[in-house]
């Protein structure tokens, strides 16, 4: 009688195993971490030009990669789940409870969504699925193929940057013209934001209007999951019409704000000029 209970036990042990090993969600993982500022200007109403640092990471493997803001991942994956909201909840209490003490902007920093942008790169369908803002409270994405990024590779041009051996290359996307700098010493074929297909990690990218800028922070051996997007929020969309979009937006968010709400956000639309028109997005073909 015992040992027929212990087989039972036994068989009843497997198959939970079984059971919860199905239940477990596999995800892949990096091979290697690489952190990147991206520097960038634009314009905030009655501010005039802001000047903003925000640090983004790149998870990569041979077959994939991630490129995110890691404290908007964060806050996504609390949102994703009722305890996880609970703790974001008494994270935005406490920031506001500091703000209005202070009257310091910079205690709302862990509550503000510095960058809604997540870019995957799938490289055994080479396609692109970039995740963004759409305007007031809208959120889109949408595929590319890696092939609307043609490079041109200069040599002749060198440079070291975090002690690797870097070459010169350049390429016109979607309406900047961009100078990158990568490494054959890294053989991944990534970069920051939309940027892969080169012979090696790309560690920097700048256009010459000085607006935008990737530059690479910092590079370490990992084994972090490759998690997908926690946001649920994000609706298919056409690239163009995202930016024409997020544009109307910027240019009308007092006004979209008051109309959708009945409230001030406490600001005036800055008038659309000969010199607001030169600060523009990392894509400029929507116009």
């Amino acid at each position: 009688m015992k040992i027929v209970c212990s087989v039972i036990m036994l068989l009843f042990l497997c198959v939970s195993f079984e059971t919860n090993a199905k239940k477990k969600q596999y995800y892949p993982c990096a091979e290697i971490k690489v952190g990147y500022n991206y520097y960038y200007k634009f314009l905030r109403g009655e501010d005039g030009v802001i000047e903003k640092d925000t640090p983004f990471l790149l998870l990569v493997n041979q077959n994939q990669s991630k490129f995110y803001c890691p404290s908007t991942e964060y806050r996504d994956s609390l949102n994703s789940t009722p305890s996880g909201r609970a703790k974001e909840k008494q994270i935005f209490d406490a920031a506001t409870k500091a703000y209005v003490q202070s009257r310091d902007k910079s205690a709302l920093d862990a509550v503000v969504y510095h960058s809604r942008l997540y870019v995957l790169k799938d490289y055994a369908k080479s396609i692109s699925t970039t995740y963004d803002q759409a305007g007031m409270g809208e959120y889109g994405y949408y595929d590319e193929p890696f092939s609307e990024i043609e490079w041109n590779i200069i040599e002749d041009n060198t440079k070291t940057i975090l002690d690797y051996q870097c070459i010169m290359a350049t390429t016109d996307y979607h309406g900047r013209k961009w100078t990158v700098w990568f490494t054959p010493e890294i053989p991944m074929h990534d970069g920051p934001w939309k940027f892969c297909g080169l012979p090696g990690l790309i560690m920097e990218a700048t256009e010459p209007s000085g607006q935008h800028r990737f530059t690479v922070t910092g590079i370490e051996t990992s084994s972090q999951p490759i998690f997908p997007v926690f946001n649920t929020d994000y609706q298919k969309m056409d690239r163009v019409d995202m930016l024409r979009a997020l544009r109307h937006y910027r240019e009308n968010s007092n006004a979209m704000f008051k109309a959708a709400t009945g409230t001030e956000l406490g600001g005036v639309d800055a008038p659309v000029t000969e010199e607001t028109q030169k600060y523009d997005y990392l894509e400029t073909d929507y116009h």
